[in-house]
């Protein structure tokens, strides 16, 4: 609910009332995913630091408090002015604005965003904190399945979850569809009114994650011995290959491209209750192919299913966003189809992460594996948004730029799209560094061998890209 509801308020909040740049809101993206590119280290708390004997349940319990805590506080406070009064100048080119026009307009209305991508983003921190206390759990499930029905329980639940996902982008949708944020209803509710929504949903998970949740209690992992072994499994081929693997071709097929959102609102008029229809359509076909692929893809090349949705995808979307850029259909829905479609090998590369970290993971050291390589894979993301920002910044395609909509602007459109076509192609080189089945991967585990400078290679490009990415995207925020 809280995972879905969260990022579902950027579109309608962030850009449609505060109108926010496109860059930053490439950046609140990033920042409200950053927390799941530290799921590594709240792996390490939960495999080597037990709480009252328990390696699970207190970590839940810990982050959904802090996560209530942050939604408590936004439920507080209060949200600024949108940055139009009114609304019909958002249809109007910024070169014709007259001196009445403009007192009608809050320049400083963007930079009242910045508390709140802040206090979501804490929000995600706890919630995030307690997904990997939880995942640990489905790893040990999962690992006690025979190898031929393995990964049926992580398809199970995380089916699940892209259920409520679905109904908390429908809420969101409906209830942020009002005029003041980019719809067509009479009514909505403010964001802290959201929030305080979410409170009730929340605070309840504490009681329930303790009484419901059955743990045996665990001594906990030597700390030194798990780093130990956790260095030595760093350096195996398996390990290290599936990393790069993960890491470098999420990099190039998540480029993007920052004029996303401005042109989805400016030119195809796209309506925050659409874009969440849009929305769940995506989780629908995300939940389709999850569902299809424990039930009949246990056995498919993970190469192919992935080679195969990728390009499809992209072929689908050019053609939306060039005839959307060139004017010839400006139609809301022609924009949102190709989004929902990209589910598909969104949906194909997370379920074929999960049944890699079962077939890598050791013994007590669950958690950590299961954090390391969905961090390697969630870090690309805002890794590639950086970079995308960096590339976008040569070309003219602000908001005003959009709002312009000369042909100066749609050729700059143009070439920004043709260079993150070609670089999401690019991603496809990294395919042969991914197991093509289980089978494969306990093989490449079994006899890949150790390398101690690809090891130490590894973490420093984590490291730093990590680093890079925290620092970039807050400075957006806070220029």
């Amino acid at each position: 609910m809280i995972y879905g509801t969260l990022p579902a308020t950027v579109y309608p909040v962030m850009l449609q009332y505060l109108n926010m740049e496109g860059t930053a809101i490439v950046s609140t993206s990033v920042l409200l995913n950053l927390p799941w590119s530290f799921k590594v280290f709240y792996g390490i708390l939960s495999d080597c630091f037990p709480i009252f004997g328990y390696r699970r349940r207190p970590f839940m319990i810990i982050g959904w408090t802090v996560c209530a805590i942050m939604l408590l506080i936004m439920a507080c406070s209060k949200m600024g002015k949108p940055y139009y009064e009114d609304r019909s100048l958002r249809d109007k080119k910024p070169s014709l604005y007259t001196d009445a026009d403009k007192l009608l307009i809050h320049e400083d209305a963007a930079d009242s965003g910045g508390k709140f991508v802040v206090l979501m983003m804490l929000a995600a921190v706890g919630y995030v904190g307690a997904d990997v206390a939880a995942d640990g759990i489905v790893v040990e499930l999962a690992q006690r399945e025979p190898e031929a029905v393995r990964g049926t329980a992580q398809t199970t639940i995380y089916f699940v979850r892209t259920v409520f996902m679905t109904f908390a982008q429908c809420m969101t949708g409906f209830l942020f569809n009002g005029e003041q944020y980019g719809g067509d209803f009479s009514f909505s509710l403010t964001f802290p009114q959201l929030m305080i929504i979410l409170v009730v949903v929340c605070v309840p998970t504490v009681p329930l994650t303790w009484f419901f949740i059955k743990e045996e209690k665990h001594p906990g992992m030597n700390i030194g011995n798990y780093f130990a072994d956790f260095w030595e499994l760093l350096q195996s081929r398996a390990m290290y290959q599936v990393i790069a693997y993960k890491f470098f071709s999420g990099i190039f097929e998540r480029f993007s491209i920052t004029a996303a959102s401005p042109m989805a609102s400016y030119w195809a008029g796209v309506t925050p209750i659409n874009e969440t229809i849009a929305g769940v359509l995506g989780n629908i076909v995300f939940a389709v192919i999850l569902f299809a692929t424990g039930k009949y893809g246990l056995h498919w090349n993970w190469r192919w299913m992935h080679a195969y949705t990728l390009v499809a995808v992209i072929v689908m979307d050019s053609i939306a966003t060039f005839l959307t850029t060139w004017d010839v259909v400006r139609s809301q829905w022609f924009w949102l189809g190709p989004p929902v479609l990209e589910q598909l090998p969104a949906g194909v590369g997370f379920i074929v992460a999960t049944y890699v970290v079962v077939e890598l993971a050791g013994e007590g050291n669950e958690g950590a594996v299961y954090g390391l390589l969905t961090t390697v894979s969630n870090l690309s993301s805002p890794f590639a948004s950086t970079i995308t920002k960096n590339v976008d910044a040569n070309f003219k395609i602000t908001n005003k730029d959009i709002q312009e909509d000369s042909h100066e602007v749609r050729m700059d459109v143009t070439y920004a799209l043709i260079l993150m076509y070609v670089i999401n192609l690019c991603g496809l080189f990294w395919l042969p560094l991914l197991p093509s089945q289980k089978k494969e991967t306990q093989e490449l585990k079994a006899k890949g061998g150790k390398n101690k400078w690809i090891g130490i290679f590894t973490v420093f490009y984590l490291c730093f890209s990590l680093s890079w990415s925290v620092m970039v995207n807050i400075m957006s925020i806070y220029p």
